[in-house]
């Protein structure tokens, strides 16, 4: 997977500053282009001007287009400046846009209608803790979008040196692997397999379980074999535990600084 188009969506909340370094970094690795796109939320105006348009009255009416302009205005204004800058000190191609409706659904069609190949979004702090959210937008946009996410949480992307990939031997891992793999080629990083063994519920069959767990062991070691073959430093660990949780384990153990996991497209 080349990453030659990244969207990047821009909310102005604390962590836009890092989701924009991120998507900065990835361009430069892949020499690609950035469109910024903020969403004037829905929740400011919960149905299309035009549908509440009869029912309000006309200078009510007119308070409103003219607030949506406002903040269309200033938000345009921000994304100019944000998109002049890249330009000029990273020669990175960068555009914006500014659209009224729902943040997912909207940057989700400018993906598609774009052909983007990356959309890059942030995860906000819990301000009564020090862990990351996903949100619902986020959220929505991981579940249904046709292309790759990278949602940013906490530091930002400025130097891969070790991908973590979830691997489960369907296709969407093995596009998982091969998109860790582009990266890894383009700066000499490490990628680390992580699988999460959830048979092991069914060991009463011993000799099943043990012939099944025996061939993953060795399925895997051919795909570190075959990513070394391609100059890539590479290792494997299997973890007896939920996929999420197996995950989160491998973080710590790899100290990884991007993790690539795929999605079933059939579940969209």
């Amino acid at each position: 997977m080349q990453f030659k188009k990244i969207l990047v969506g821009i909310d102005f909340s604390e962590i836009t500053e890092t989701v924009i370094n991120s998507a900065v970094y990835l361009a430069d690795i892949f020499n690609a282009e950035i469109k910024l796109v903020h969403i004037v939320e829905n929740t400011l105006f919960p149905v299309p001007l035009d549908d509440i348009e009869p029912f309000i009255d006309p200078e009510e009416f007119k308070k409103i287009v003219k607030k949506v302009e406002e903040i269309t205005q200033i938000s345009a204004e921000k994304l100019k400046e944000i998109s002049q800058k890249i330009n000029n000190e990273r020669g990175i191609k960068t555009s914006f846009s500014v659209v009224t409706g729902d943040i997912a659904e909207e940057l989700l069609e400018i993906g598609e209608q774009g052909n983007f190949d990356l959309i890059v979004i942030g995860a906000h702090k819990n301000t009564s803790s020090e862990t990351f959210l996903l949100g619902n937008e986020a959220e929505k946009i991981v579940n249904k979008a046709r292309f790759s996410v990278l949602v940013v949480k906490g530091k930002p992307v400025k130097k891969i040196e070790k991908l973590l990939v979830g691997y489960d031997f369907l296709p969407n891992s093995i596009e998982a692997v091969e998109t860790a793999k582009e990266i890894a080629k383009k700066i000499k990083a490490e990628i680390d397999i992580v699988h999460a063994d959830t048979e092991e519920g069914f060991a009463h069959f011993s000799h099943i379980y043990e012939t099944v767990f025996q061939k993953k062991v060795e399925l895997l070691k051919q795909l570190i074999e075959n990513l070394k073959k391609e100059g890539i430093k590479a290792d494997f660990e299997i973890i007896k535990t939920s996929p999420d949780r197996a995950i989160t384990e491998a973080i710590k153990d790899f100290d990884s600084d991007l993790v690539v996991v795929g999605k079933d497209r059939e579940r969209i």
